[in-house]
């Protein structure tokens, strides 16, 4: 019986942050609100305080890509000002006609919820061409001849507001201050710096980053979004996944809220609580499906684990907390 731990030795406390053209601070108007110094680390913790041991896993390296870092006024802070999306959108009546003859014939309970085309300018390759989510959760992704590329589901299903309309169009809320990206994290068990910022004074009542694939062809998370290698039973697997997706940090207590003052120095901590999803995930069905020696698990499915990859995924949605040093 082993326990989930990130294995120290094996990767160091290595911090890849990857730096662009795009890297900035969006500050809405804020030039004259007083600053103070933030530092955002992030830690992927083997052992819990709750968590119970995760029979035959070991983690041995756990890399995520972060595409951006949103800190939301909480009421009376910030300028209402909003950033727009960059997102290009679909409607039903927009989506190819092969698209929706594959969604009529496969899916012809599970509504339409909303389509995105990738950008075909975008000078870094995606491996697919359309996402198309269903009002279950179900997501789907095609590539540019229309073939599948990947078919996930988010738990959550499909994220509509009280009026009907999806709140994914819009990026961003009125009052936010975001820190853009992207920024490779190799985690251990050991905390790591992720960034210090100047950030405004106030009260946020909410903090989220974005997961997306990393662009970087000499990664190793290139065209993914995480990835995470260890042995289960002692065989070798490797996971990884290529999803697109905001995760909403809180703290324990779902009441507080980040505070930022001129007088101390502020510090927050990104926990990955590894072991409350391994708790929570059932991998004895795991396989090597292709027996090359390796558990792959994957949207791609190349060994038979394609909802196993969506419930390690939503579980790590689930398992990641806000704490302060």
């Amino acid at each position: 019986m082993k326990l989930l731990k990130p294995t120290v030795g094996l990767l160091g406390l290595a911090l890849m942050f990857s730096c662009s053209s795009d890297d900035s601070v969006s500050d809405p108007n804020l030039g004259n609100t007083p600053k103070s110094n933030l530092e955002i680390k992030a830690v992927a913790n083997g052992t819990s305080a709750n968590a119970k041991s995760a029979a035959n896993v070991e983690v041995a390296a756990f890399f995520i890509n972060i595409k951006n870092i949103e800190f939301d006024f909480a009421d009376g802070f910030g300028d209402g000002n909003s950033s727009g999306s960059d997102d290009d959108y679909l409607t039903f009546e927009e989506l190819p006609s092969e698209i929706v003859a594959y969604l009529e014939d496969n899916y012809p309970n599970d509504p339409f919820c909303k389509g995105e085309l990738e950008d075909d300018d975008d000078e870094d390759e995606d491996p697919y061409a359309y996402e198309i989510e269903l009002q279950s959760g179900t997501e789907i992704y095609f590539r540019a001849d229309f073939s599948i590329y990947a078919i996930e589901s988010d738990d959550d299903g499909c994220d509509f507001d009280d009026d009907g309309d999806d709140n994914d169009e819009s990026y961003g809320s009125d009052d936010d201050f975001e820190l853009n990206g992207p920024f490779e994290l190799s985690l251990t068990s050991e905390v790591i710096t992720v960034i210090n910022v100047e950030i405004p004074v106030g009260e946020y009542e909410e903090v989220e980053f974005e997961m997306d694939r990393s662009t970087n062809p000499n990664s190793d998370l290139f065209q993914k979004s995480i990835l995470m290698r260890g042995t289960i039973s002692g065989t070798e697997f490797e996971f990884f996944h290529t999803f697109s997706e905001e995760f909403e940090v809180d703290y324990e207590d779902a009441g507080q809220n980040l505070v930022i003052t001129e007088d101390n120095n502020n510090t927050i901590i990104f926990e990955f609580d590894l072991t409350s999803v391994f708790n929570s995930v059932d991998l004895t069905g795991a396989t090597d499906g292709n027996e090359n020696g390796v558990i792959e698990i994957s949207p791609e499915d190349n060994d038979g684990n394609r909802q196993l990859a969506n419930s390690i995924k939503n579980a790590i949605k689930t398992y990641v907390d806000l704490l302060d040093d």
